[in-house]
């Protein structure tokens, strides 16, 4: 296996799958733009799906390094989430049309890259939120699994939702306090209120939960 025609090849056919989706791209195309013949292409690859799953997770091992070299900048967790505000916009972008595909055609790698990439980065953005509690950034109440799930899946867009479960899982109607779902909502509402509309939200629906 030669590493450096297989490093070009993941390269090229990561840019082809981004550009034309990876139903229109074919083996042949890929051979053709990296200069090889097909038979090298298949002496590195076992097969068409071989490359496709090599090829998501160098994009998204790519996309990542990137964001995390942006963030030694952050000052602080929430300078970390806006940052992911700017990558997330790229991402989507750039995977728009391999996502689609990834769902039509190949559903086995879409469950196992973007399943497995989706819950490290909700970890991820759980030790975020809990950093951002300990340095008085966040309120103590919020559910920090529940938020990072949301916002994950808010942040990448994703056609699948992974937090199903989660959600499902907190759901008890026998509890009397706020659900952590209720919660969530109104930590969005709290945002765009006006100034009138915080203090309503504190006063009389957060009052005593923090």
């Amino acid at each position: 296996m030669n590493m450096e025609i297989k490093e070009r090849v993941i390269t090229e056919a990561t840019r082809m799958f981004s550009e034309m989706g990876i139903k229109s791209v074919r083996m042949d195309d890929i051979a053709v733009a990296c200069g090889i013949s097909k038979r090298t292409l298949y002496e590195n690859f076992a097969d068409r799906e071989d490359l496709v799953r090599q090829s998501i997770y160098y994009h998204l091992r790519r996309h990542e390094e990137e964001m995390l070299g942006q963030m030694k900048a952050a000052s602080n967790v929430i300078d970390e989430f806006w940052i992911m505000f700017g990558h997330s916009s790229e991402f989507r972008a750039s995977t728009k049309l391999v996502v689609l595909d990834l769902i039509k055609y190949y559903p086995q790698i879409f469950d196992e890259v973007m399943r497995n990439h989706h819950e490290t980065i909700v970890r991820n953005n759980e030790q975020r939120l809990r950093k951002g509690i300990e340095q008085g950034l966040f309120l103590r109440c919020i559910d920090t699994e529940l938020m990072a799930r949301s916002l994950t899946r808010y942040l990448y867009g994703l056609h699948r939702d992974f937090s199903d479960v989660v959600i499902s899982a907190h759901v008890d109607d026998n509890k009397p306090e706020p659900r952590p779902l209720q919660l969530a909502i109104m930590f969005f509402l709290r945002g765009i209120t006006t100034e009138k509309g915080r203090e309503y939200i504190d006063g009389n629906i957060l009052k005593g939960i923090e």
